[in-house]
């Protein structure tokens, strides 16, 4: 299967001397086709209504695959191309596993379980196509072989396979999980389940921060890793939850804005404006240094983002303070708080390596010290999509406190008329 493998990369890659209009479509398919993957799946979402709750368990089961293809790919340790001189690299791209593709993994996990759904079935044929074309365009530049998109999609296949009998599974145990799911929305709408939350991702940064690298690679920590990759799909479901049932006393325009500041969150995190721009757009250095035109493109991609966390902030006030004055609702007002604690530390966090380099004081950093200051900035970080998710449920429970109830005497309620 080796020498097979390496037949094949040997007549799919772009090599040493690569068609440059060729080299161009497969480098745009390799980096962006994700993207446009996502984009597609939020205009389902947008115009269709009925299929949300589905789209945002298919991400969730999108992020469990990236995750497990990661895992299974650093266990094996397979080299891509480039890392044995078979290829020069011709994208940006890490030097670690690339057995199965990540990229294969999830793109197929995603296509095929769009394709489980008839409601999607004409979205999934377009997602499909794509994994099967950035599959060859990312062994065409060189980031891997042959075997490893194949692993990557039956790997997907699996997963998606996996994911529809366990839902098939879940809808049949509904009828008779009634009294477990009123303690978990009973649990959940606990006016200090938010902070706990919180203390409880501290806790777990903490213990991951002392144990890298000795029980975790630091590859975990960084970007791209499996802590990133899990907050950006966290960030996406909590997006399609706000469109599929805005929360109490919130208008389209109050959902519209926080999906925008969502999705803006998703992108930082995915760090697509340092990809666009080659440096972050939120550093003053970019619009000192930046060309005109660039200041520019940034300014338009971040007016909306602050129209709308402005109109938030602005209709804030008056939601939370009657919130406060109504007790079904302060469990959500609490969590709130939470969030907004989680983004300063993060913030803190975020700027004392800048601080410690310029005091001279970062060489004096123990290794166990700045492992433990990354893990909790990783580790927070993916606590504030799933705070806001909280919140979000939270104020929907204040609103229908007996919703599974209500649930139950519809049906009764049309037979009877």
């Amino acid at each position: 299967m080796n020498a097979l493998n390496l037949v094949l990369f040997d007549w799919m890659g772009a090599g040493f001397a690569p068609h440059p209009a060729l080299l161009r479509i497969a480098s745009l398919l390799a980096e962006g086709s994700t993207w446009l993957c996502a984009a597609l799946i939020v205009g389902a979402a947008w115009m269709q209504p009925a299929v949300r709750t589905r789209l945002a368990l298919i991400l969730v089961v999108a992020g469990l695959a990236s995750l497990l293809s990661r895992e299974i790919a650093a266990v094996l340790a397979m080299p891509r191309p480039f890392m044995l001189g078979l290829s020069p690299l011709h994208i940006q791209h890490d030097a670690r596993p690339g057995l199965p593709s990540t990229h294969a993994s999830v793109m197929f996990t995603v296509a095929f379980m769009l394709l489980a759904d008839r409601r999607l079935r004409t979205i999934g044929r377009a997602v499909l196509a794509m994994a099967l074309l950035t599959a060859v365009s990312r062994v065409y530049v060189g980031v891997h072989f042959p075997l490893d998109v194949v692993a990557g999609a039956v790997l997907g296949g699996c997963i998606a396979l996996t994911a529809q009998a366990v839902l098939t599974g879940a809808g049949r145990l509904r009828e008779n999980a009634e009294p477990q799911l009123v303690g978990l929305m009973q649990t959940l709408s606990h006016p200090r389940f938010g902070p706990w939350l919180l203390v409880g991702f501290a806790l777990v940064a903490t213990w991951v921060g002392l144990n890298t690298p000795l029980s975790f690679q630091p590859t975990l920590l960084q970007q791209g890793g499996a802590i990133g990759n899990s907050t950006l799909i966290c960030y996406l479901v909590a997006a399609l939850f706000v469109l599929k049932g805005r929360p109490p006393a919130w208008s389209k325009r109050d959902a519209g804005a926080l999906v925008i500041v969502l999705l803006a969150l998703a992108a930082n995190e995915a760090g697509l404006h340092v990809a666009l721009f080659g440096v972050s757009i939120l550093k003053a250095r970019f619009y000192s240094g930046g060309a005109l035109w660039q200041i520019a493109v940034a300014l338009a991609v971040l007016a909306p983002i602050a129209v709308a966390a402005g109109w938030l902030l602005r209709r804030s006030h008056g939601v939370w303070r009657s919130a406060l004055a109504r007790r079904r609702w302060r469990a959500a007002t609490r969590t709130a708080v939470s969030f907004g604690v989680a983004i300063v530390t993060i913030k803190v966090l975020d700027e004392l390596p800048g601080i410690l380099v310029d005091s001279g004081l970062l060489r004096e950093v123990p290794a166990a010290l700045h492992y433990l200051l990354l893990g909790l900035e990783e580790v927070l970080e993916l606590a504030l999509p799933l705070l806001a998710l909280l919140a979000l449920v939270q104020l929907q429970l204040g609103r229908h406190p007996t919703w599974l109830r209500r649930s139950d005497r519809a049906p009764r309620l049309t037979s009877a008329g």
